[in-house]
């Protein structure tokens, strides 16, 4: 029976930190009749929200970084009128492996959040 238990508990602790594929969201449509200014807004509000920090801005481009516990991630975001785009720059304590591209699976959950709480505003000001 303990070596079931500790069989089990060694593939649970493979599985979480298993590396996935890096997740980018390329050219996600942003909503008709929505400004420039909203979609920034939107994607600032879901960066703070999520705990990320807006380390640089220029037109149409936002680079953010987020630390947790020792574990880093920067990402550049590309946006205009029509789309947006996610894109991992850097990390830090993840597991990234340049050659296959992949990463920790919590770097993609954090862009996945991130990402929904951009829709879900832009659709908010879609619909006033």
């Amino acid at each position: 029976m303990k070596k079931i238990t500790a069989l089990l508990f060694l593939l649970v602790m493979l599985s979480a930190c298993q590396s996935k594929a890096i997740y980018n969201i390329e050219s996600a449509s942003v909503p008709s009749g929505v400004t420039l200014k909203q979609v920034e807004k939107s994607i600032r509000k879901a960066l703070v929200q999520k705990g990320w920090s807006v380390k640089e801005k220029s037109d149409g481009i936002i680079i953010a970084d987020i630390l947790v516990r020792d574990h880093s991630a920067e990402i550049m975001i590309k946006y205009n009128t029509s789309t947006y785009s996610i894109n991992y720059v850097e990390s830090n304590n993840l597991k990234y492996n340049a050659k296959k591209k992949t990463i920790h699976k919590n770097y993609n959950n954090w862009v996945i959040y991130v990402n929904r709480l951009i829709q879900s505003s832009l659709i908010e000001y879609a619909t006033d």
